[in-house]
């Protein structure tokens, strides 16, 4: 219980640092410090929105950048970023969520699983990334998409919910 208040307390410090280059690299010292497994050089820009139990369960990459508003939905799956991932601003990382159909003295219920992103991966603003999906090296998911399926690598999706649009012929290196 005192662990996941300490966790609350840095968690709140790092997202209340003003946007500011010296603070990109401090928050990530804060969060470390939290719980999050956080690669070097990370740079996150402005605050994550998570629950202080949870930070466990967030593994990030070397290199790795956020922009502000970054929303972690971990209560039961693990959420794994790989390296060198340029992640926009108040995207959703959703490892949990309901049924759809509701059953009698059961509600909803809840269900979880794992979200991996790999390396080199761009995400765009404003991105809804839903349980179970694998979004494979190199690939770019274009603002606004909600995606609900594995993105292969080297490819482009958008849209609601995200479709193929086209494959990327440059190899990243």
């Amino acid at each position: 219980m005192m662990r996941v208040f300490y966790n609350h307390i840095l968690i709140s410090i790092g997202n209340s640092l003003p946007r500011y280059w010296v603070f990109n690299r401090v928050r990530p010292r804060l969060y470390r410090m939290a719980g999050i497994n956080i690669g070097a050089r990370a740079s996150i820009t402005g605050p994550l929105s998570l629950r202080a139990d949870t930070t466990n369960k967030i593994f990030i990459g070397n290199d790795t950048y956020f922009n502000s508003e970054t929303r972690f939905e971990c209560n039961g799956d693990d959420i794994v970023i790989g390296n060198q991932v340029l992640i926009g601003p108040r995207v959703s990382f959703e490892s949990a969520s309901h049924n759809i159909v509701f059953e009698e003295g059961k509600g909803r219920g809840v269900f979880t699983k794992k979200i991996v992103v790999q390396d080199k991966v761009w995400i765009g603003a404003g991105v809804i990334i839903l349980p179970g999906v694998t979004i494979e090296e190199g690939a770019v998911v274009a603002a606004g998409a909600v995606v609900t399926k594995d993105v292969k690598k080297f490819t482009v999706v958008g849209g609601v919910p995200a479709r193929f649009i086209k494959h990327i012929n440059k190899t990243i290196e």
